[in-house]
């Protein structure tokens, strides 16, 4: 009698439902093994299988692979007209002149010509392209609502191109990025956290996507996003962004991208103050750069100028600019207020003796 040339890979080796003994190797799943036998194959198995898969498409979306170059041929998609980067902007609110480095950073590492425009207010040292608008007056979430009426203004603005890419004033490009690079969907893991009111924001904008049935991925990542003018438009109505004070950047990238990627190794953060070495050492292979905004110091501004020397075309000369930025720490020590001496315990305690 020959041996089995078929072996079960799921339950107990060698049970393929005939008398013969099994091998110990195995071989392509054939439902008609063994002279016409069939291997005993759980009911359930199958699916189970689905099962998973269709929970994996409703949590993260459709599968979308990493963007390959062009065919097989190895080159890479060179967009030819100009890409525009928009950057909404308050300069009373900015630590200093980071939104220099970043527009010299889109002008010197992005793959492709370039124009850039500012939604909001002129820095004095930049000549290049303006949408005035004013920060809104003052309001609940005035910061929020800010950034949303900035936002607004880029969904309707003639000026803006149906496709741009929205910037941040303190994010940077620090090596040769394309437009596929930026418009590869990256995201992190969410959980909820209602520490601040900007996570309580981010959990309120996951809560609308979740009763739409959407994926909740945290998009707010501060990264360049890719933006479309019109599906931009669009959030605003069906989230009704006028009156409900949610993320944009979770709203958009849930409603329109497909399953997004990590961020290691594109993107680095910084969150506390390093030397210009260290921040050579933790960029290093790194897309964009992004730091919190007490992180904004003269060695962050000595390795960008190191990385970044020719002025943006947008530039006017630099003649008599000092740098400034937010002191770190107190200045003095912090008075602390002591109570009575009459109404300390020993004191209360002795006099009823």
């Amino acid at each position: 009698m020959e041996s089995c040339r078929y072996r079960l890979q799921i339950g107990k080796p060698g049970e393929c439902g005939c008398d013969h003994p099994s091998v110990l190797r195995s071989t392509p799943f054939d439902a008609t093994a063994c002279n016409g036998c069939v291997l005993r194959v759980p009911a359930d198995f199958f699916a189970q299988t689905e099962q998973l898969i269709v929970r994996q498409h409703r949590i993260d979306g459709p599968y979308r692979p990493a963007p390959r170059s062009c065919g097989t041929c190895g080159t890479v998609k060179h967009r030819t007209s100009a890409t525009q980067f928009v950057w909404p902007y308050w300069h009373g609110g900015a630590s200093g002149d980071e939104l220099r480095w970043s527009v010299r950073s889109v002008e010197r590492f992005f793959d492709g010509p370039v124009k850039t425009t500012i939604v909001g207010d002129r820095p004095p040292w930049y000549r290049g392209h303006v949408i005035e608008q004013p920060r809104i007056g003052p309001c609940a979430n005035r910061g929020f609502r800010d950034m949303l009426a900035k936002m607004k203004t880029m969904s309707q603005h003639p000026e803006i191109d149906s496709e741009f890419v929205w910037m941040m004033d303190d994010v940077y490009l620090l090596r040769e990025t394309s437009w596929d690079d930026l418009d590869t969907p990256r995201a992190y893991p969410w959980t909820r956290d209602n520490s601040n009111q900007w996570q309580r924001r981010k959990w309120q904008s996951m809560e609308a996507l979740r009763a739409r049935g959407r994926p909740q991925h945290d998009y707010a990542t501060h990264l360049p996003h890719t933006v479309e003018r019109g599906k931009l438009a669009a959030l605003f109505t069906e989230f009704d962004l006028d009156n409900q004070t949610l993320l944009w950047e979770v709203l958009y990238g849930n409603s329109y991208r497909g399953r997004p990627y990590g961020t290691r190794g594109f993107f680095a953060r910084i969150q506390q103050r390093y030397s210009v070495e260290d921040l050579q050492r933790l960029t290093a292979g790194c897309h964009v750069l992004n730091h919190l905004q007490q992180c904004w110091t003269p060695e962050m501004r000595h390795f960008l100028a190191g990385l970044l020397p020719d002025p943006a075309s947008s530039e006017t000369t630099d003649s008599g600019y000092q740098p400034s930025f937010r002191k770190v720490g107190r200045s003095q020590p912090r008075k602390v207020k002591r109570r009575p001496r009459h109404t300390h315990r020993a004191v209360i305690e002795g006099a009823k003796r």
